[in-house]
């Protein structure tokens, strides 16, 4: 598992290709156009905070917890297939 750092912009495309938005206030918007969130915090994921996890679409608050939450989840599913 490998992730990259992308600046604002990159990110914002990255975003926009994957059907997202950021809003005025500087949350995610989801493509319904709610306000997105995070998977593992329930938190509404602010656009500065937001990571697009490596292999998915998935969108988090940027945390060690989240972080720690989604390696946990990669590596069992990972066991799960070997």
């Amino acid at each position: 598992m490998e992730f990259l750092s992308l600046d604002s912009d990159e990110k914002k495309v990255l975003l926009e290709a994957l059907g997202y938005s950021v809003d005025s206030e500087g949350y995610v918007r989801d493509p319904n156009g709610g306000v997105h969130l995070c998977p593992y915090t329930n938190g509404k994921v602010k656009f500065e905070n937001a990571s697009i996890l490596p292999g998915s679409t998935v969108i988090i608050n940027t945390s060690a917890f989240t972080l720690s939450e989604y390696v946990t989840e990669y590596l069992e599913d990972d066991k799960c297939s070997a």
